[in-house]
């Protein structure tokens, strides 16, 4: 009897030291928290199942939250929210709580996207940061949510694929390598034609010396065009429907725009 009641008390101890674990972590959100009512609960469903699966492979959490208003949690800028939502609620995959989030904000049709974690910025550089957009703005600029957010799901199931095989997605070398064959041609091209022209001009002198009674001295002058110095201004805010640009600072990285 004595032993039955010791047992029962253990129990009830050890649910009360669960109780106040649950209580007393960091408050959670879903890998899809769809505020604003975007999502059937079927679609929901769907995409959850997307991001953890993703999650699961990787160790970098994908998140996507939808508000109807970001300037409900941070009325400095989409981005802020963004970053403001992710550390509030402790999101993120593993102790180093990798991980990369997209906020849409419906009221002015505002998005943000915040990577945070070693390996998070290594999957999404800021070159892929800004590819990345193509796999959802398409589809936002539509008002096809379901379908945006599913294409930003796999393509985060892509880039982290690709890093994980140690090949991140990043901007190519060949479009500069192509820029500097093409500038040698051309420069080639415009030697070759000064030189015909030099060339020309001499056998037409000799033909021409019967006319002449005097001697005639003739300097060709050419300006060559090798190439063009372009020094370009960074453009903090556009309100262009299709804009976006970098955003940094407080821990993390990401991007910011309108769909």
């Amino acid at each position: 009897m004595k032993k039955r009641i010791l047992c029962s008390l253990l129990a009830l101890l050890m649910l009360f030291a669960l109780t106040v674990c649950v209580f007393a972590s960091e408050p959670q959100l879903y890998n899809i928290t769809d505020a604003a009512g975007l999502l059937t609960d079927e679609q929901d469903l769907q995409l959850e199942e997307m991001s953890a699966e993703t999650a699961a492979k990787y160790g970098v959490g994908v998140y996507i939250v939808t508000v109807n208003d970001y300037r409900d949690i941070d009325d400095s800028g989409v981005y802020p929210a963004t970053y403001g939502i992710y550390h509030t609620y402790t999101m993120g995959g593993g102790a180093e709580r990798n991980g990369i989030m997209l906020l849409l904000s419906m009221a002015d049709r505002d998005f943000g996207l915040f990577r945070y974690g070693e390996r998070a910025e290594y999957a999404f550089t800021e070159y892929g940061l800004k590819q990345l957009e193509e796999s959802f703005l398409p589809q936002f600029g539509r008002d096809d949510w379901y379908g945006g957010f599913t294409g930003f799901l796999k393509a985060c199931d892509l880039y982290l694929a690709q890093a994980a095989a140690g090949d991140p997605v990043q901007k190519s070398p060949l479009g500069a390598l192509l820029l500097v064959v093409a500038g040698s041609l051309l420069i080639a091209a415009v030697v070759v034609l000064i030189l015909r022209g030099q060339m020309k001009s001499v056998r037409k002198a000799a033909a021409a010396n019967a006319y002449l009674t005097g001697a005639l001295t003739l300097t060709q002058n050419s300006d060559v065009f090798t190439h063009r110095t372009e020094t370009r201004r960074k453009i903090e805010r556009n309100s262009s429907s299709d804009s976006s640009h970098a955003e940094s600072g407080g821990g993390g990285t990401g991007r910011s725009g309108k769909f």
